[in-house]
């Protein structure tokens, strides 16, 4: 039988050195509530802590029966986890659309009573409803996501952090292994193979990020080039055949430059398409803290199909620039050789009119 969990108050706990007695205290109120070491003995010889309390005193109402998590019912409101008649923290059953998950929440001022601060870790409060950290698949708060580890975690006892000071709850999201993930255990050749796939994506995500910055440089060289205009003294004094060949090269820039551009924008959004967002989601949630989930086996595939796209887009990016490159070396080449010969023709015809008057 899976994990239990306890709806009922009405137990006190008393405890020494030998054994742990567990009875029903009958007076205590009905309903959502239960009662958290309501009343723990200290002994000369020993004491019991108040997270072993709580994990003794979860009963049911129909007679101390237990329930496994999967037949536990969602929670329709905040469940009350109480120590010593004072509240501590509250708890949610398969919060909606999670049906292997519970959530603590964990108000600002428990983590200001005494002594009480040291004992609110994850792995005492899964005791307080009955939960084996074995079956935890993961837990998070404050944005941070830890792996059950089959219970091995040593963040599992690790005192929880308090909220900061204007939040009002530090909320505990934790995640059960689903029935069928329970003994599946992943080879670490497998994660480390999976990761390896994820970084070299990254890795030619930041060549193409690179190229695309080279890129943009070169699209302003392009495009003013292109644009150029001939001087009143060049116009005059250039060779029809310089101008002819400067044309062209600048003809060839109209049709290199979409391709450029398209490359940009491409790469621009590359990071942001939906695919790429979903399995970044899984390596940070699933992959980088080794925490299995049951789509597991389809991200090899995915991650397979992204690298395919990173390359062609690395490819169709290379040729564009290389194509362009030499695009733009051609119009400076054609313009240097034009700007050269019409120089030179100046000069000529200086030098014919100077021979001329000195004829004269």
């Amino acid at each position: 039988m899976g994990p239990s969990l306890a709806r009922q108050s009405g137990h006190v706990v008393e405890c020494n050195q030998e054994s742990v007695h567990v009875h029903r205290d009958h007076s205590a109120s009905s309903g959502k509530t239960v009662w958290a070491g309501h009343d723990v003995h200290r002994r000369e010889a020993g004491q019991c802590s108040v997270f072993q309390a709580i994990e003794l005193s979860y009963w049911f109402s129909d007679g101390g029966r237990g329930v496994n998590f999967s037949e536990q019912s969602p929670s329709k409101q905040w469940a009350t986890l109480k120590y010593r008649g004072k509240r501590f923290a509250e708890v949610w059953f398969k919060p909606e659309g999670e049906p292997f998950a519970l959530l603590f929440r964990i108000p600002q001022e428990s983590f200001q009573i005494p002594g009480m601060g040291q004992r609110l870790t994850t792995e005492n409060l899964l005791k307080a409803v009955a939960i084996a950290t074995e079956d935890i698949e993961s837990w998070r708060h404050g944005g941070v996501v830890h792996s059950g580890m089959n219970g091995s975690n040593p963040e599992l006892r690790h005192p929880l952090p308090p909220p900061p000071q204007d939040v009002a709850h530090l909320e505990l999201h934790v995640s059960l292994k689903p029935p069928e993930s329970r003994e599946l255990e992943i080879p670490l050749e497998k994660w480390q193979d999976l990761e390896a796939r994820w970084k070299t994506i990254l890795g030619l995500e930041a060549s193409i990020d690179a190229l695309r910055l080279r890129m943009e440089g070169l699209r302003a060289e392009m495009e003013a080039s292109s644009t150029k205009t001939l001087t009143a003294d060049e116009r005059v004094h250039a060779l029809n055949a310089d101008v002819a060949q400067w044309n062209k090269a600048k003809s060839r820039a109209h049709y290199a430059l979409p391709k450029l551009r398209e490359f940009i924008h491409r790469a621009t959004w590359a990071k942001g398409i939906p695919e790429r967002r979903k399995l970044e989601e899984i390596f940070k949630n699933h992959i980088q803290p080794q925490i299995p989930f049951p789509q597991l086996d389809k991200v090899p595939e995915q991650l397979e199909n992204l690298l395919k796209d990173r390359q062609v887009l690395s490819a169709q990016g290379v040729a564009a620039y290389q194509e362009c490159q030499s695009i733009s070396a051609a119009i400076q080449g054609a313009l240097r050789t034009l700007q050269s010969n019409a120089a030179a023709n100046v000069s000529k015809k200086r030098g014919a009119r100077a021979a001329k008057g000195r004829g004269l």
